[in-house]
C-alpha cells in the first residue's frame, strides 16, 4: 500500500528489506519517507498470540522484536520485546535501544544460556549494555528460576561475551533436587591469570538455602 499525500509505503505478508548492511523481515512494515523511519511490528492471531516476530539483522548483530522502530539518517533504532543471541548467551528485554553498529541499551530483562521464550532460570537485570560478541555489563543483577527469584544479589554483572580463550563467567545448568530444591549447578567463573595459569571457581546454590563452591587452579605449558 502506497499512502501519497502521507509519503508512506505500508507491506503486509512476509516482507523483506535491505539497506546497505541491514536486512529486515517483518509481517507488517510501515515506511515514512519524509522521515525516513521504519516500523515493523509483528503479527498476532486471533487469541493475541503472537505467530511471527520482526527480525532484524545487521553485520554480526541479530534480533527479533515484537516492535522495531529504525531511523535510517541516525542508524538508530528502538526495539520493543527483543530476543537477541551471542554465542551461547541469549538476553531477553523488554525495552531496547541501539546507538551503534553492534552496540545496544536494554532495560528490564533477564540474560541466560537458556534458549526458549520464557526461559527456566538466569540473571534478571534492570539496565544491561551490550557489545555483540565482545561484552555484557549490566547493574544489579539477581538469579531467577521459573520466574521465581533467588536472594542472592550481586552489585554489577559482567559477561564475556567474545570466543577464544578468556576470563569470564561459567554458564550453570538448571537441575530440580527432592533435597534442595529447584537449583544452579556450575555456576562459576574462569580467570586467565597468565600464559600458563587459570583459576575456575564454580559453586552450587539451591532454592532451599543449600550451596556449595570449590575451586580449581591449574598450570599448563607445552615443550617443543
Amino acid at each position: 500500500m502506497v499512502l501519497i499525500q502521507g509519503k508512506k509505503i505500508i507491506l503486509y505478508g512476509k516482507t523483506k528489506t535491505d539497506y546497505k548492511d541491514i536486512t529486515l523481515t517483518a509481517p507488517v512494515v510501515d515506511i515514512d519517507q519524509e522521515k525516513q523511519v521504519l516500523m515493523a511490528v509483528n503479527s498476532k492471531d486471533s487469541l493475541g498470540d503472537v505467530i511471527e516476530r520482526a527480525k532484524f539483522k545487521s553485520g554480526e548483530e541479530n534480533f527479533q522484536s515484537d516492535t522495531i522502530w529504525y531511523n535510517f539518517k541516525t542508524q538508530r533504532g528502538l526495539t520493543k520485546t527483543t530476543f537477541t543471541n551471542s554465542g551461547e548467551f541469549f538476553i531477553i528485554t523488554d525495552k531496547a535501544k541501539r546507538i551503534g553498529d553492534n552496540t545496544f541499551f536494554a532495560s528490564n530483562g533477564i540474560f541466560t544460556t537458556c534458549n526458549l521464550d520464557d526461559p527456566h532460570f538466569g540473571f534478571r537485570f534492570n539496565k544491561i549494555k551490550v557489545v555483540n560478541n565482545k561484552v555484557a555489563v549490566s547493574g544489579p543483577v539477581h538469579p531467577e528460576f521459573e520466574r521465581v527469584p533467588i536472594p542472592f544479589y550481586l552489585p554489577f554483572g559482567f559477561f564475556p561475551m567474545n570466543k577464544g580463550r578468556h576470563s569470564g563467567l561459567l554458564p550453570p545448568q538448571f537441575t530440580t533436587n527432592e533435597k534442595f530444591g529447584l537449583g544452579l549447578e556450575g555456576l562459576g567463573y574462569y580467570k586467565v591469570l597468565n600464559d600458563y595459569i587459570d583459576v575456575t571457581l564454580r559453586t552450587n546454590i539451591y532454592s532451599y538455602g543449600g550451596w556449595t563452591a570449590s575451586i580449581t587452579p591449574s598450570y599448563r605449558k607445552r615443550y617443543r
